[in-house]
Protein backbone atom coordinates (compact mmCIF):
# COMPACT_ATOMS: atom_id res chain seq x y z
CA UNK A 1 0.00 0.00 0.00
CA UNK A 2 1.60 3.91 -0.63
CA UNK A 3 1.45 5.93 1.72
CA UNK A 4 1.81 9.78 1.43
CA UNK A 5 2.22 12.08 4.27
CA UNK A 6 2.56 15.89 3.49
CA UNK A 7 5.70 17.35 4.84
CA UNK A 8 4.54 21.21 3.58
CA UNK A 9 2.07 22.85 1.42
CA UNK A 10 3.32 26.34 1.32
CA UNK A 11 4.92 28.09 -1.75
CA UNK A 12 8.38 29.33 -1.66
CA UNK A 13 8.96 31.58 1.11
CA UNK A 14 6.33 29.46 3.19
CA UNK A 15 4.36 30.95 5.58
CA UNK A 16 4.63 33.50 7.17
CA UNK A 17 7.47 34.75 4.42
CA UNK A 18 10.12 36.58 6.48
CA UNK A 19 9.66 39.44 4.17
CA UNK A 20 5.51 39.93 4.02
CA UNK A 21 3.40 41.23 6.17
CA UNK A 22 0.10 40.59 4.19
CA UNK A 23 -3.14 39.83 5.78
CA UNK A 24 -1.89 36.29 5.86
CA UNK A 25 1.70 36.11 6.94
CA UNK A 26 0.09 39.01 9.52
CA UNK A 27 -2.24 36.36 11.02
CA UNK A 28 0.66 33.39 10.61
CA UNK A 29 2.95 35.24 12.60
CA UNK A 30 -0.12 36.03 15.52
CA UNK A 31 -0.92 31.90 14.94
CA UNK A 32 -4.55 33.06 13.85
CA UNK A 33 -3.73 30.69 11.23
CA UNK A 34 -1.52 27.55 11.07
CA UNK A 35 2.25 28.48 9.67
CA UNK A 36 3.43 26.30 6.79
CA UNK A 37 6.57 24.99 5.43
CA UNK A 38 7.13 24.83 1.83
CA UNK A 39 5.90 21.92 -0.20
CA UNK A 40 6.83 18.69 -0.32
CA UNK A 41 5.74 15.51 0.01
CA UNK A 42 6.86 11.61 1.17
CA UNK A 43 5.73 8.53 -0.14
CA UNK A 44 6.68 4.96 0.47
CA UNK A 45 5.32 1.77 -0.86
CA UNK A 46 7.14 -0.90 2.58
CA UNK A 47 5.27 -1.64 5.46
CA UNK A 48 7.09 -2.56 9.01
CA UNK A 49 9.85 -2.49 9.88
CA UNK A 50 12.75 -1.03 7.49
CA UNK A 51 10.97 1.45 5.30
CA UNK A 52 12.38 3.63 2.60
CA UNK A 53 10.78 7.18 1.94
CA UNK A 54 11.43 9.07 -0.83
CA UNK A 55 10.85 12.92 -0.86
CA UNK A 56 9.10 14.46 -3.96
CA UNK A 57 10.75 17.95 -3.98
CA UNK A 58 13.26 18.69 -1.06
CA UNK A 59 12.79 21.95 0.28
CA UNK A 60 14.81 24.36 2.33
CA UNK A 61 12.23 23.66 5.29
CA UNK A 62 13.79 19.80 5.18
CA UNK A 63 15.32 19.96 8.58
CA UNK A 64 12.35 21.53 10.42
CA UNK A 65 9.93 18.43 8.42
CA UNK A 66 11.79 15.31 9.22
CA UNK A 67 11.74 16.36 12.92
CA UNK A 68 8.30 16.56 12.74
CA UNK A 69 7.96 13.21 10.93
CA UNK A 70 9.30 10.40 13.08
CA UNK A 71 8.96 8.49 10.03
CA UNK A 72 11.83 9.98 8.51
CA UNK A 73 14.03 10.00 11.64
CA UNK A 74 17.02 7.72 11.54
CA UNK A 75 16.73 4.55 13.86
CA UNK A 76 17.98 4.76 17.21
CA UNK A 77 19.88 1.58 17.19
CA UNK A 78 23.05 2.75 14.85
CA UNK A 79 24.63 5.98 15.06
CA UNK A 80 24.21 7.49 11.16
CA UNK A 81 21.59 5.95 8.97
CA UNK A 82 17.91 7.19 7.53
CA UNK A 83 14.69 5.75 5.81
CA UNK A 84 15.63 8.41 3.18
CA UNK A 85 15.99 6.64 0.25
CA UNK A 86 16.08 9.49 -2.44
CA UNK A 87 14.45 12.09 -4.10
CA UNK A 88 12.22 13.30 -7.17
CA UNK A 89 12.02 16.73 -8.30
CA UNK A 90 9.43 18.24 -10.32
CA UNK A 91 11.67 21.13 -11.59
CA UNK A 92 14.87 22.77 -10.65
CA UNK A 93 13.28 25.92 -8.75
CA UNK A 94 14.95 26.79 -4.87
CA UNK A 95 11.70 26.25 -3.36
CA UNK A 96 11.86 22.04 -4.69
CA UNK A 97 15.67 21.46 -4.70
CA UNK A 98 18.13 23.79 -2.21
CA UNK A 99 16.96 20.71 0.83
CA UNK A 100 19.07 18.21 -0.93
CA UNK A 101 22.36 20.30 0.00
CA UNK A 102 20.72 19.36 3.91
CA UNK A 103 21.08 15.73 2.65
CA UNK A 104 25.05 15.94 2.42
CA UNK A 105 25.94 13.89 5.30
CA UNK A 106 24.25 10.40 3.73
CA UNK A 107 26.86 7.93 4.02
CA UNK A 108 26.50 6.38 -0.13
CA UNK A 109 25.59 8.89 -3.51
CA UNK A 110 21.75 10.02 -3.00
CA UNK A 111 19.86 9.29 -5.36
CA UNK A 112 17.49 11.95 -7.20
CA UNK A 113 14.84 11.49 -10.24
CA UNK A 114 14.87 14.53 -11.85
CA UNK A 115 14.12 15.51 -15.96
CA UNK A 116 17.59 16.19 -17.79
CA UNK A 117 16.56 20.05 -17.77
CA UNK A 118 16.37 19.98 -14.32
CA UNK A 119 19.72 18.05 -13.99
CA UNK A 120 21.37 20.41 -16.23
CA UNK A 121 20.45 23.51 -13.94
CA UNK A 122 21.51 21.74 -10.91
CA UNK A 123 24.74 21.44 -11.70
CA UNK A 124 25.81 23.35 -9.26
CA UNK A 125 24.13 21.47 -6.34
CA UNK A 126 25.51 18.17 -7.79
CA UNK A 127 29.35 20.68 -7.43
CA UNK A 128 28.20 21.01 -3.96
CA UNK A 129 27.37 17.60 -2.77
CA UNK A 130 30.42 16.11 -4.84
CA UNK A 131 32.56 17.70 -1.98
CA UNK A 132 30.03 15.35 0.16
CA UNK A 133 28.01 12.32 -0.33
CA UNK A 134 27.82 12.96 -4.08
CA UNK A 135 24.54 12.64 -5.73
CA UNK A 136 23.33 10.05 -8.77
CA UNK A 137 21.25 11.18 -11.31
CA UNK A 138 18.44 8.98 -12.08
CA UNK A 139 16.27 9.33 -15.56
CA UNK A 140 12.43 9.76 -15.65
CA UNK A 141 10.20 8.56 -17.91
CA UNK A 142 6.97 8.71 -19.43
CA UNK A 143 6.25 5.22 -18.96
CA UNK A 144 5.34 3.81 -15.47
CA UNK A 145 8.88 2.20 -13.91
CA UNK A 146 9.63 1.54 -10.94
CA UNK A 147 10.51 3.16 -7.86
CA UNK A 148 10.65 0.88 -4.37
CA UNK A 149 8.29 -1.42 -3.15
CA UNK A 150 5.15 -1.80 -4.82
CA UNK A 151 5.49 2.05 -6.40
CA UNK A 152 5.52 2.81 -9.93
CA UNK A 153 5.84 6.02 -11.16
CA UNK A 154 5.38 7.72 -14.53
CA UNK A 155 6.49 12.01 -15.43
CA UNK A 156 3.99 13.92 -16.86
CA UNK A 157 5.87 16.33 -18.96
CA UNK A 158 4.53 20.12 -18.10
CA UNK A 159 6.13 23.72 -19.20
CA UNK A 160 8.95 23.75 -17.19
CA UNK A 161 8.39 21.36 -14.99
CA UNK A 162 6.75 17.70 -14.16
CA UNK A 163 3.73 16.12 -12.68
CA UNK A 164 4.45 12.49 -10.95
CA UNK A 165 2.06 9.74 -10.62
CA UNK A 166 2.87 7.13 -9.14
CA UNK A 167 0.71 3.57 -8.89
CA UNK A 168 0.33 1.19 -6.04
CA UNK A 169 1.61 -1.77 -8.77
CA UNK A 170 -0.84 -4.22 -6.24
CA UNK A 171 -3.78 -2.80 -6.20
CA UNK A 172 -3.38 -0.08 -9.14
CA UNK A 173 -4.70 2.81 -7.08
CA UNK A 174 -3.03 5.90 -8.49
CA UNK A 175 -1.71 9.36 -6.68
CA UNK A 176 -0.88 12.34 -8.77
CA UNK A 177 1.58 15.20 -7.14
CA UNK A 178 1.51 17.94 -9.41
CA UNK A 179 2.26 21.38 -7.85
CA UNK A 180 3.60 23.54 -10.80
CA UNK A 181 1.38 23.51 -13.14
CA UNK A 182 0.82 26.46 -16.03
CA UNK A 183 -0.84 24.36 -18.45
CA UNK A 184 -3.59 22.03 -18.11
CA UNK A 185 -2.38 19.80 -21.13
CA UNK A 186 -4.06 16.35 -21.93
CA UNK A 187 -1.91 14.03 -20.28
CA UNK A 188 -2.56 15.77 -17.23
CA UNK A 189 -6.33 16.08 -17.35
CA UNK A 190 -6.42 12.13 -18.13
CA UNK A 191 -4.16 11.95 -15.07
CA UNK A 192 -6.52 13.97 -12.61
CA UNK A 193 -9.45 11.84 -13.77
CA UNK A 194 -7.30 8.07 -13.45
CA UNK A 195 -6.26 9.38 -9.45
CA UNK A 196 -7.46 8.37 -6.62
CA UNK A 197 -6.00 11.01 -4.63
CA UNK A 198 -4.69 14.36 -6.76
CA UNK A 199 -2.34 17.04 -4.76
CA UNK A 200 -2.22 19.89 -7.05
CA UNK A 201 -0.91 23.36 -7.81
CA UNK A 202 -3.03 26.10 -5.50
CA UNK A 203 -0.15 28.60 -5.64
CA UNK A 204 -2.24 31.31 -6.63
CA UNK A 205 -6.22 32.09 -6.40
CA UNK A 206 -6.25 34.55 -8.85
CA UNK A 207 -4.14 36.01 -11.85
CA UNK A 208 -3.02 39.28 -10.33
CA UNK A 209 -2.77 38.45 -6.45
CA UNK A 210 0.66 39.04 -6.21
CA UNK A 211 0.54 42.70 -7.58
CA UNK A 212 -1.99 43.55 -4.56
CA UNK A 213 0.41 43.31 -2.37
CA UNK A 214 3.86 43.98 -4.73
CA UNK A 215 2.88 46.47 -7.44
CA UNK A 216 4.62 45.29 -10.87
CA UNK A 217 4.66 41.60 -9.64
CA UNK A 218 4.46 38.77 -12.34
CA UNK A 219 1.22 37.36 -12.68
CA UNK A 220 0.34 33.84 -11.90
CA UNK A 221 0.17 32.78 -15.83
CA UNK A 222 4.10 34.57 -15.77
CA UNK A 223 5.01 32.49 -13.12
CA UNK A 224 4.06 29.33 -14.81
CA UNK A 225 0.86 28.83 -12.11
CA UNK A 226 -2.58 28.32 -13.40
CA UNK A 227 -5.14 30.32 -10.96
CA UNK A 228 -7.44 28.33 -8.94
CA UNK A 229 -10.11 30.81 -9.71
CA UNK A 230 -9.65 30.30 -13.39
CA UNK A 231 -9.82 26.70 -14.58
CA UNK A 232 -7.95 24.29 -11.54
CA UNK A 233 -11.22 24.84 -9.26
CA UNK A 234 -13.34 23.62 -11.87
CA UNK A 235 -10.98 20.27 -12.68
CA UNK A 236 -10.37 19.11 -9.09
CA UNK A 237 -14.33 19.74 -8.82
CA UNK A 238 -15.45 17.10 -11.01
CA UNK A 239 -12.18 14.72 -10.85
CA UNK A 240 -13.78 12.03 -9.32
CA UNK A 241 -10.95 11.44 -6.71
CA UNK A 242 -11.83 10.33 -3.16
CA UNK A 243 -8.83 13.00 -1.61
CA UNK A 244 -8.43 16.45 -3.40
CA UNK A 245 -5.59 18.50 -2.15
CA UNK A 246 -4.24 21.56 -3.28
CA UNK A 247 -0.64 22.41 -2.14
CA UNK A 248 2.36 25.22 -2.98
CA UNK A 249 -0.09 27.60 -1.81
CA UNK A 250 1.64 31.19 -1.66
CA UNK A 251 1.06 33.70 1.63
CA UNK A 252 -1.22 35.33 -0.61
CA UNK A 253 -3.75 33.35 -1.15
CA UNK A 254 -6.93 34.07 0.53
CA UNK A 255 -8.00 30.11 0.86
CA UNK A 256 -5.55 30.08 3.39
CA UNK A 257 -8.33 32.21 5.35
CA UNK A 258 -10.72 30.85 7.36
CA UNK A 259 -14.13 32.29 6.59
CA UNK A 260 -13.58 34.15 3.23
CA UNK A 261 -15.68 33.15 0.09
CA UNK A 262 -12.18 31.98 -1.64
CA UNK A 263 -11.91 29.19 1.17
CA UNK A 264 -15.45 28.22 1.52
CA UNK A 265 -15.59 27.62 -2.44
CA UNK A 266 -12.85 24.99 -2.17
CA UNK A 267 -14.36 23.31 0.45
CA UNK A 268 -17.87 23.08 -1.14
CA UNK A 269 -16.04 21.64 -4.13
CA UNK A 270 -14.79 18.76 -1.83
CA UNK A 271 -10.80 20.25 -1.73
Amino acid sequence: MIRIHILGSAAGGGLPQWNCACANCVAARAREIVPQTQSSIAITGDSGAGQRWFLINASPDLSRQIERMPQLQPDRDSPRNSPVAGGLLTNADIDHALGLLLLRQQETSLVVYAANETQNALAWIEGVLARFCGIEWRQISAEFQSLSGNIGFRAIQLPGSVAFQFQDETSGANALFAPSVGELTDELRDAVRSSDVVIFDGTFWSEGELGLVRPGARTAREMNHLPISDGTLDLLRRSPARRKIYTHINNTNPILMPGTRERAEIEQAGI
